[in-house]
């Protein structure tokens, strides 16, 4: 395992994304009634407690290993069973292959050359630059864009599909669009980059957007195009197991094309998130060792949320998903604007979306705006429950609270089904 979520992914991640909220709220403070006085942003100092913070976590993760064997080196197959690591050889009845993900670098004429950012790199930076340019709208590419306008980098994003969050519902995108357009990020969507080159001062990157061409600049790129599994050097073809530049081939059981090999985690195609790994970790080993085997079921699992603001969260399936199935639905949404809570915490950003079966049964939920990771898990158990829009309706919900955001749509759909009978 490579432990990308610790090191230089989620932990380091929302460590800076959180002191960039904090001066933000700061920032805003005088729209709630609130003047600040002599406040700054000391990045070296952001940086420094994000390094505190990530050695903590990686210490104790350290500390839970120390009882297994520990080899460092690069492990390469010999065999169906068999690896060897800086020359020492390793066999065993049963692997589990987890070896992550490698930042992906498009084929982008002159990027290398003119050089660029990547999320790893950023992880460091102790001072934003004046300018930057951020390619890619994803979930990394808009949480960063919106991190370094909130530092004071005048920042442009450029996204190759028409809304942000292209794997999403097209609503989602444009709600975060908004949302970052706030916050002074100049987003640009259906760009296609043709090529970066750098001169004495910045960076020239040249696009293509409604068939023009025209030239940006900045004095730095952040590339945030995704990562592609880490299958290269590993020796798999000498293991028999069948990979490609998606990633390592598995079945339902997570199992390789070499019936002693399983694999989690990153290193497979589909969405890379953290707790999928875990998920795909404890079940390869169950499969592999138990004396019966559990498919892999990635409905509920594939829940995810994005930390920018407002936040997005989604769980179940979504209108998309539900079209491509050709599973019926009917579909309710409503706006943060309209909640209590929402407006006495001035985050009226954004919009719940339920999504139900003609029966009621929900299937799906989509939230943009404040505390969607969080609000995102009462969803998750309304699914993995298999509530109803009734369910939601008989249950009670605080009020003043953020989670009353959930009731409104279940009640509008509760209305359409009692009508459509």
């Amino acid at each position: 395992l490579c432990g990308l979520c610790i090191l230089r992914g989620c932990m380091p991640a929302k460590t800076l994304l959180h002191s960039a909220e904090v001066a933000h709220m700061v920032e805003s403070a005088p729209e709630v009634g609130v003047e600040p006085k002599d406040v700054s942003l000391d990045l070296p100092a952001v940086i420094a407690r994000k390094r505190r913070i990530i050695k903590n976590f990686a210490d104790a993760r350290i500390d839970e290993i120390k009882q297994f064997p520990l080899f460092r080196g690069k492990p390469r197959f010999s065999g169906s069973r068999e690896l060897r690591v800086d020359g020492t050889v390793i066999r065993a009845a049963k692997f589990v292959f987890a070896t992550g993900s490698i930042i992906s670098a498009p084929a982008i004429a002159g990027l290398q050359e003119a050089g660029y950012l990547t999320s790893d790199d950023f992880m460091e930076i102790d001072e934003p630059p004046d300018s930057i340019i951020v390619i890619g709208g994803g979930p990394v590419g808009c949480e960063f864009a919106q991190y370094l306008a909130r530092l004071g980098a005048k920042t442009t994003l450029l996204q190759q599909s028409d809304t942000l969050l292209c794997k999403e519902d097209p609503d989602i995108g444009a709600a975060l669009q908004r949302g970052l357009e706030k916050d002074g990020v100049t987003v640009m969507t259906g760009v296609t980059v043709l090529d970066v080159k750098r001169d004495e001062k910045v960076k020239l990157v040249r696009v293509r957007r409604d068939g023009k061409a025209e030239t940006l600049n900045a004095t730095q790129v952040l590339l945030a195009s995704g990562r592609h599994a880490n299958v290269q050097g590993f020796g798999l073809d000498k293991a028999g197991v069948d990979h490609d530049g998606s990633g390592v081939k598995v079945d339902e059981y997570l199992q390789t094309s070499n019936p002693d090999i399983f694999a989690a985690g990153d290193v497979l195609d589909g969405r890379k998130l953290l707790h999928v790994a875990v998920y795909q970790g404890r079940l390869a080993v169950q499969n592999g060792f138990g004396s019966t085997k559990t498919a892999a079921d990635y409905d509920l699992q594939r829940a995810r949320s994005v930390f920018t603001d407002p936040q997005v969260a989604v769980a179940g399936l979504s209108e998309s998903e539900c079209r491509m199935r050709g599973i019926e639905f009917k579909c309710a949404k409503h706006p943060f604007e309209d909640l209590g809570k929402a407006i006495t915490a001035n985050c009226e950003e954004g919009f719940i979306k339920m999504l139900a079966a003609p029966d009621g049964h929900i299937l799906g939920v989509t939230l943009v705006g404040a505390d969607a990771g969080d609000l995102i898990h009462e969803a998750i158990s309304l699914l993995y429950f298999k509530a109803t829009v009734h369910d939601v309706l008989s249950m009670p919900h605080l009020h003043p609270t953020m989670a009353e955001i959930l009731t409104y749509p279940a009640q509008e759909l509760r209305g359409e089904i009692a009508a459509a009978r």
